[in-house]
C-alpha cells in the first residue's frame, strides 16, 4: 500500500471527524512508510503530531491523530501501540469534560452470549440527563478500518437529534471487539442491542446507524427484524461481496478486511474472495422475502464508490418501508456530502422511532 495514496483517499474522511488540513499536509511530507514506527514512518509521525496536541491540552485532537497513526489495522506492536493511546486521550477527554459536557458518556463492558461463550464487549453509551425512561434506544457503528472514537461527534449529534441513548460498538474483528470478523457478527451486535433492552426496558423503539461495513451489519439487523429502523451510509449488501468487486478492491481493502477475520497469514486473493462470499445478504437469502412487516431502512451510498457497487443500494429499492438514493459526485458513504445528508438520514430516523 502507498501510504501516501492512502492519505489522499482518506483526507476528506479525516478532516470531516476534526483533523486539522494543515496537519494532515504537513505529515504527508514525512510518512512514506506505512508500518515503520521510525522516524518518515507512519505511526511515528503521526503519533508526534497527536503528542503536540496532547501536550497542548488538545485531548480530543490528540486522540484523532493517534487513530490515524493506528490505522488501516492493528497490524503490529507500534500499531497497538498507537491505538491504546487513542483509547487513552480519547477517556482523559471525556474526564475533563466531565462526561463531554452534556452528552452523559459512559464505558461499559457489555456480556455478550457469542459463538459458545461469553464475551465482553466494550461500549460507548451517550445519553442526555433528563432523557425520559421511553426514550429511543440506537446502536451506531462504523466500519472495518474506522472504528467507534471515530463516531465520537455523529454519537453526540444523534443522541441530541434523536432524543436517544445511542451505543457505540466496534464491529466484530476490529478494534476493541473480543471476537474475530465473520458473517454472523450480526449475532454479536443483537447481543448488545439485547443489553440496551434489559438497561432500558421502557425504551419504546430501536434503531440503529452504521456506515461503509457498519452499513452492511445495520441493514441485516434490518432485514431479520432486530430493530424497528435502520440507517446503512455505504453499506456492503451483496454484489460488494462478489469474486469481480473483490478483485477490483483498493486501497489495501483485501488485507484490511483479511486483518478483521484475524488471520494469522496474509490472505491471497482468492482466500478474501471465498471469505467475503458468506457475508451476502443475497446468498445468505435475505434479500428473497421482505416479510410481511418489514423493519423500516435508509440506504444510501455515492455514485462513486470504488468500494461498494451502485447495486448494493439499488437491490433494496423495491423493499417496502425503503428509502434508497444514489448521491452524484461523491465517493464511499457520499463521504464528500456528509454534512447534507447525515442531517436529512438522522431526521428520517427520528421520525422512524418516534
Amino acid at each position: 500500500m502507498d501510504p501516501l495514496e492512502l492519505i489522499d483517499e482518506r483526507a476528506g474522511q479525516w478532516i470531516s471527524l476534526g483533523v486539522a488540513p494543515p496537519t494532515i499536509a504537513e505529515v504527508r511530507t514525512k510518512a512514506p512508510d506505512l508500518w515503520s514506527d521510525e522516524p518518515d514512518g507512519w505511526v511515528h509521525e503521526w503519533s508526534a503530531a497527536a503528542r503536540e496536541a496532547e501536550s497542548s491540552g488538545d485531548l480530543q485532537a490528540a486522540s484523532l491523530l493517534y487513530g490515524v497513526a493506528k490505522f488501516p489495522v492493528l497490524g503490529n506492536r507500534a500499531h497497538r501501540e498507537a491505538y491504546d493511546s487513542q483509547l487513552r486521550t480519547y477517556l482523559l477527554a471525556a474526564k475533563a469534560s466531565d462526561g463531554f459536557g452534556d452528552a452523559g458518556f459512559e464505558r461499559h463492558r457489555v456480556d455478550v452470549d457469542f459463538r459458545g461463550s461469553t464475551v465482553q464487549v466494550p461500549t460507548h453509551l451517550f445519553a442526555a440527563p433528563g432523557l425520559p425512561a421511553d426514550a429511543p434506544l440506537v446502536l451506531a457503528l462504523s466500519g472495518v478500518d474506522t472504528w467507534k472514537v471515530e463516531l465520537h461527534n455523529l454519537a453526540l449529534v444523534a443522541a441530541r437529534v434523536l432524543g436517544a441513548r445511542v451505543a457505540v460498538v466496534d464491529m466484530a474483528g476490529t478494534g476493541e471487539s473480543p471476537v474475530a470478523n465473520g458473517p454472523d457478527g450480526d449475532r454479536y451486535l443483537a447481543g448488545v442491542l439485547d443489553w440496551l433492552r434489559r438497561r432500558f426496558p421502557q425504551g419504546r423503539r430501536t434503531g440503529a446507524i452504521g456506515l461503509s461495513f457498519g452499513g452492511h451489519w445495520t441493514t441485516k439487523l434490518a432485514l431479520t427484524a432486530r430493530v424497528d429502523a435502520a440507517v446503512s451510509c455505504g453499506g456492503l449488501v451483496a454484489d460488494a461481496f462478489e469474486a469481480e468487486s473483490v478483485s477490483q478492491l483498493r486501497f489495501g481493502m483485501r488485507g484490511i478486511f483479511g486483518n478483521s477475520l484475524w488471520l494469522d497469514t496474509e490472505p491471497s486473493l482468492q482466500d478474501v474472495i471465498s471469505a467475503m462470499e458468506s457475508f451476502s445478504l443475497r446468498r445468505q437469502g435475505l434479500l428473497e422475502d421482505w416479510g410481511a412487516h418489514p423493519a423500516a431502512l435508509l440506504s444510501f451510498n455515492g455514485t462513486d464508490d470504488p468500494h461498494v457497487p451502485q447495486s448494493d443500494v439499488t437491490v433494496l429499492a423495491d423493499r417496502p418501508n425503503t428509502v434508497t438514493r444514489l448521491v452524484p459526485d461523491s465517493t464511499h458513504c457520499a463521504a464528500e456530502k456528509f454534512s447534507e445528508l447525515m442531517p436529512w438520514a438522522l431526521e428520517w430516523l427520528r421520525g422512524e422511532l418516534a
